[in-house]
């Protein structure tokens, strides 16, 4: 064992502060590090991962558990004892905590005392030498100590890398450092290096680790767990189904390492659906595929076919779960929307008849319905009531109530009807125009506002006005993108 003195001293905690403004922030240190390792030693399948450790713990008297550590481990190029000490003078020079003072980030590796009370840094530089460890603990900071353990055998492990263990992270700050946190902001920060492939990152709380993709997956997330491959192993995959189709939607497929493979639906076996469906989106997983000598396609054998198969098998419940939860996601948003357009019209109505529509400033209708629709104008002031007791009450609404419908019969062919019996607007929910507006709220909203007006003309004119406000729709929808 090596003793270090680090001139840190009794203000290393204010530079700390300084350094590192939360806990993620602190925890993008040891990230930081290892892209740095794997990118010295140009590592062709660069990995890091990220891995949470619990204990279980009555809280409040209920059974849970608390976050005790996490590690970061990388395959970059390493460290052997000399470098170590290197590292430790100069992150503990006096320079360097002045540089950190003034906002420049010097000394990350003591990030670590602002997440946990220890930092073990488990390290070499070569396959199949035994690690040594640097030590660092947050009641020696002050004080100025550290030290380096040749062949540590608490933290052994003989792979070239490095593993940083956090050990005993600071209770008041583990609820900020769950998993789902720590994978999106990572996601965010890293999200350069992940897109060009220049690593793979992982990040696990049990026994699976998930991939850190660089942009946050949309949707509803319906599965996230393991499934098996006959004879063959597992795979991981995570899936979320969006509301309605987007052309960048896919699903990604990581082989050893988490190295991205290519698009699911690149391979010629999963051209079907629902891979093919473009309101499902995210990753697989499964380490045991191989690619290629020159990298460029799947390595079609038996591994490959299991995994095919076992594909297949899920295929019905990923199909069901989109169309259940796209028609979900649908119909909470159409609620939304309708009681927003009823409360629009209202208003138009309203101020028509108080005169006050003229003294609105002219504007696209859509700036005026950002949040709920019910901003007031500036311009539009409302008589000053008497003083003394006043009772106010709020007429009823006479907006003629909306619902979004699946057409019948010969009715298919308009964009909208009215049902006398019901008393209300139908709207034709398979319509194109419609299918196109509904993907844009602010879109969809001044659609269903123009059917509204098209319908209210046929009550007012009659039937023979039935051409010329549908036709007066189908403009108005043809032109919308000009009309912003």
């Amino acid at each position: 064992m090596t003793q270090v003195t680090l001139h840190t001293g009794p203000g290393v905690f204010e530079v700390l502060s300084h350094v590192c403004r939360n806990p993620q922030e602190a925890m993008k240190q040891f990230v930081e590090n290892a892209a740095d390792a794997i990118e010295e030693i140009n590592a062709e399948e660069g990995q890091i991962f990220i891995k949470l450790k619990y204990q279980n713990k009555e809280i409040n008297g209920v059974p849970g558990r608390v976050l005790k550590a996490i590690t970061v481990q990388d395959n970059g190029v390493g460290m052997d004892t000399r470098k170590m000490r290197q590292v430790l003078h100069q992150i503990g020079s006096s320079e360097k905590l002045n540089s950190a003072l003034r906002g420049e980030q010097g000394i990350g590796l003591l990030a670590f005392a602002l997440i946990a009370d220890e930092l073990h840094l488990a390290s070499t530089d070569e396959d199949g030498k035994t690690s040594s460890c640097l030590v660092l603990k947050r009641r020696w900071l002050k004080s100025g100590y550290a030290e380096i353990i040749k062949n540590c055998p608490k933290h052994e492990h003989a792979s070239r890398g490095t593993v940083a263990f956090l050990e005993g992270i600071l209770p008041e700050i583990a609820p900020q450092l769950s998993k789902e946190r720590i994978k999106d902001y990572l996601g965010q920060q890293f999200a350069s290096d992940l897109r060009s492939n220049l690593y793979a990152m992982a990040i696990s709380d049990d026994d699976v680790f998930e991939q850190v993709h660089p942009q946050r997956f949309r949707g509803v997330k319906i599965m996230g767990n393991t499934i098996t491959v006959e004879k063959a192993g597992s795979a991981y995959v995570e899936f979320y189904v969006l509301p309605w189709e987007m052309p960048d939607a896919s699903i990604s497929l990581y082989g050893r390492g988490g190295t991205r493979i290519c698009d699911l639906t690149d391979l010629q076996a999963f051209k079907v659906m629902p891979w093919l469906d473009k309101r499902l989106e995210g990753y697989i997983r499964y380490d045991r595929l191989k690619r290629t000598a020159d990298k460029t396609a799947l390595i079609q054998d038996q591994v490959f076919n299991a995994f095919v198969q076992s594909l297949r098998q899920i295929e019905p419940k990923v199909l069901q779960l989109i169309q259940e939860v796209s028609a979900e996601s649908q119909e909470k948003r159409f609620d939304i929307l309708l009681n927003r357009a009823g409360r629009l019209i209202d208003r138009f109505l309203r101020y028509r008849d108080k005169g006050l529509l003229e003294k609105l400033a002219i504007g696209p209708m859509a700036a005026d319905l950002k949040t709920t629709g019910e901003t007031k104008p500036a311009e539009v002031k409302e008589p000053v009531k008497p003083a003394g007791i006043v009772k106010i009450t709020r007429a009823p609404t006479r907006a003629p109530h909306i619902k979004i419908t699946a057409p019948a019969g010969d009715k298919s062919v308009y964009r909208s009807w009215y049902d006398s019996k019901e008393g209300v607007i139908c709207i034709n929910r398979e319509h194109t125009e419609f299918l196109l507006s509904q993907r844009e709220d602010r879109r969809c909203m001044r659609y269903l506002f123009y059917v509204w007006a098209k319908e209210t003309m046929l009550q007012e004119y009659g039937e023979q006005a039935q051409k010329v406000a549908d036709e007066m729709v189908g403009l108005l929808a043809e032109a919308e993108p000009l009309l912003r």
